[in-house]
């Protein structure tokens, strides 16, 4: 029922109309692209059980008439919470999946010039779906927990970026 410690997991992933409001410009409206690759890290003991993962991979990108790329891509895996597959229902199984996630937010066009920006996420993010009845997830909806901000690196009190939603859909890529 759950994944042995040590198998990596591929998963595609993709979040459509992303409210991302920058300082500079307002309101701007994403479709992201991209994949994730999870390592089955440790067991939980606690509870009906679960495993802890850690992203070992992570980027999805959306292309902006006006920022051209924009870019998630993962930031530092070691400072990064491992991420919690939760048994929570045996009968049907039934599973919670909370990601932790820590991005570089690359803006390949921003606007006054001077790209690219980049900036990194103040907090870790976390994205949830805690009604799984199958895992690996196949189309499965994650939702972002809370608006992320997004600073230049070194300056967390600089928030130029925040990113209001994520709906991500994930599906296994064996």
């Amino acid at each position: 029922m759950l994944p042995p410690i040590g198998l990596e997991i591929p998963c595609s992933g993709y979040s459509v109309n992303v409210p991302l409001k920058l300082d500079a410009l307002g309101l701007v409206t994403l479709d992201f692209r991209g994949g994730i690759r999870l390592r089955i890290e440790a067991n939980i003991a606690s509870g009906l059980g679960g495993v802890r993962m850690r992203i070992i991979g992570e980027e999805y990108n959306a292309d902006h008439p006006t920022l051209g790329r924009v870019t998630l891509s993962q930031a530092d895996v070691d400072t990064t919470p491992l991420s919690l597959l939760e048994v929570i229902g045996n009968m049907p199984p039934k599973f919670k999946n909370t990601l932790f996630h820590d991005f570089t937010l690359t803006i390949e066009n921003p606007p006054g010039g001077d790209g690219p920006l980049v900036l990194t996420n103040t907090k870790t993010m976390t994205t949830l779906n805690s009604n799984l009845t199958v895992f690996p997830p196949q189309g499965t909806v994650y939702q972002l927990q809370e608006p992320v901000e997004f600073a230049p690196p070194g300056t967390p009190d600089q928030v130029v970026a925040q990113l209001l939603q994520f709906p991500i859909t994930m599906s296994h890529n064996p």
